[in-house]
């Protein structure tokens, strides 16, 4: 039987703990569940750089020119992933990284023959560097990755539990939505994701789960629950 294939987007915050401090706890619990589904589930994931910098945010308050600020946004991913990587090889999870920008030391380059060889090795692929180009945020990289590797669905990660009508960190009125489709998320302009990635997403048919990733055991529940957390669909 093959294995259903799931890009994982993670925020770079699961390098966090609740006070701000680095912390390898959350990190090594998704990979103990990664390995629990390991006969069912093979993953992809693109992991953020927010936990170090987030190019739009901390590069246009510092006065970087926006293309720099990117840059360095794609250069903390690839922290990221070099961490998560060692952490994978230590827990007995073949993982191989790769990278978006040139730098061999680090990983191998993004290819479809490189991603094709880890595939058929059963290896965890860790994408860093986002797309290789500034203005493009990682939910459009994680859309991107899904293709190459022909993912099931996608798995969003985040601090928040699904989709809201509004943000309820601001917003204690927010309602949440458990399903709705691509062309709804559009119009109502749903911030969980950007629109580049959404229109990517809706083209390729490519179905996108939203959960908080640092809920108990948060991979085993969505692999094991339709329900937990959001979808965002093809209608």
């Amino acid at each position: 039987m093959s294995k259903k294939r799931i890009l994982l987007k993670v925020t770079g915050e699961i390098f966090l703990a609740k006070d701000g401090t680095p912390t390898s706890e959350n990190v090594l619990s998704l990979i103990r569940q990664m390995k629990e589904l390991g006969d069912a589930f093979q993953f992809g994931v693109v992991i953020g750089g927010g936990n170090f910098f987030r190019g739009s945010q901390h590069g246009s308050k510092m006065g970087v020119r926006p293309s720099v600020g990117h840059q360095i946004g794609m250069l903390a991913t690839m922290m990221n992933g070099l961490m998560l990587k060692d952490f994978a090889e230590q827990n007995d999870l073949s993982a191989e990284l790769l990278c978006a920008m040139p730098s061999p030391e680090i990983g191998k380059p993004i290819s479809q023959q490189t991603i094709n060889g880890s595939l058929s090795k059963g290896e965890l692929l860790i994408f860093t560097g986002g797309t290789g180009n500034p203005f493009f945020t990682t939910d459009t990289t994680a859309i991107l990755r899904a293709l190459q590797i022909q993912a099931d669905e996608v798995w969003k990660g985040t601090s928040i539990d699904g989709i809201y009508t509004a943000d309820p960190k601001i917003d204690p009125t927010a309602q949440k939505i458990e399903r709705i489709s691509f062309q709804d998320a559009i119009e109502k302009r749903l911030g969980i994701m950007d629109l580049t990635a959404y229109a990517m997403a809706e083209q390729h048919d490519e179905t996108i789960r939203i959960f908080d990733i640092f809920a108990p055991d948060a991979l085993l529940k969505a692999a094991q629950d339709p329900h937990f957390g959001s979808t965002i669909f093809k209608g």
